[in-house]
């Protein structure tokens, strides 16, 4: 251990700078409360996915959810959402990449992730456990309200949803 006579110009500089540094990060991280996820960049999956319904982040489920999603297109939850094939594989190559199990998952993802069984492939956000989990403490009559009126209708309260931004603090529930 070094004495107080052995501390170096360089060995101070160099823990100012990691103080500052890890400071830097730490002031930068979004809050727990902050869920935010990565979104599709361009316009294709927001264009096609989200002209009928909330364009979601693909991070709420894995890529095996959306594979198989993006495989059943002609029956689209009982709609033909069917898509020119070059436009089918672009969006399924963002939604692969940012699923919750996918390279860029971040810890909520790998969260989501983890409490799908393995060989699951759910197709509702809102049968998944950490969906159950988050809304919990909503009231069945607060889903009922005519501005609202489904579980996926994440945009209804959720205002910035298009943007992969889910956090409480943003949450305005309809009257």
């Amino acid at each position: 251990m070094a004495t107080a006579s052995e501390i170096t110009w360089k060995n101070l500089l160099t823990l100012m700078l990691s103080v500052s540094a890890a400071a830097a990060l730490i002031s930068n991280a979004p809050a727990d409360d902050e869920a935010i996820f990565p979104m599709p960049t361009g316009k294709t999956y927001v264009n096609e996915c989200g002209s009928c319904h909330t364009a979601y982040a693909p991070g709420l489920l894995p890529a095996r959810s959306w594979r198989k999603m993006m495989g059943e297109l002609g029956n689209h939850f009982g709609e033909d959402a069917s898509l020119e094939e070059p436009q089918r594989l672009e969006i399924l190559k963002h939604l692969e990449l940012l699923a919750a199990d996918g390279s860029q998952a971040n810890m909520r993802m790998r969260r989501i992730n983890g409490a799908i069984a393995a060989g699951a492939a759910p197709q509702r956000i809102s049968e998944t456990g950490y969906f159950k989990y988050m809304h919990d403490e909503v009231p069945a009559y607060i889903w009922k309200r005519k501005k609202i009126g489904t579980l996926a209708n994440c945009i209804a309260c959720h205002t910035r949803a298009n943007e992969g931004r889910y956090g409480e603090r943003e949450v305005r529930i309809p009257q």
